[in-house]
């Protein structure tokens, strides 16, 4: 049988007459590969974040060559923000890669933009 979808993928230059039971399974079929894509994509963020791995703030500091104070303010800011385990900071090391890097996180540009208006 041919779908929509077959068409499309070929590239075919055709006019179609479309039944409404037509677009509804086009349309049930997009909402289909969208949600295998997006259970993929968060298989995928759980597998990076099982294999994550975490420094403490000595090492942070060192690495990144900033004092305690320096690390306090990039966490109230959200641009190098700790996570808690027990009663220390932890820092995942692919955020201290982006920091390396000169990335900003969502929360920063947003911070950002806020203290420019």
């Amino acid at each position: 049988m041919i779908t929509i979808e077959n068409l499309a993928d070929m590239g075919a230059k055709v006019r179609l007459e479309v039944t409404p039971t037509d677009l509804k399974m086009f349309a049930e079929s997009i909402i289909q590969r969208t949600i295998v894509a997006q259970q993929e994509e968060q298989r995928a963020a759980m597998l990076r974040e099982a294999e994550e791995t975490y420094l403490n703030t000595k090492q942070v500091r060192e690495l990144l060559n900033v004092c305690e104070g320096t690390l306090n303010l990039w966490a109230k800011r959200g641009y190098l923000v700790p996570v808690k385990v027990g009663n220390k900071n932890m820092y995942a090391k692919s955020d201290i890669r982006r920091v390396q890097t000169g990335g900003k996180s969502e929360s920063v540009t947003s911070y950002c933009k806020r203290k420019e208006k």
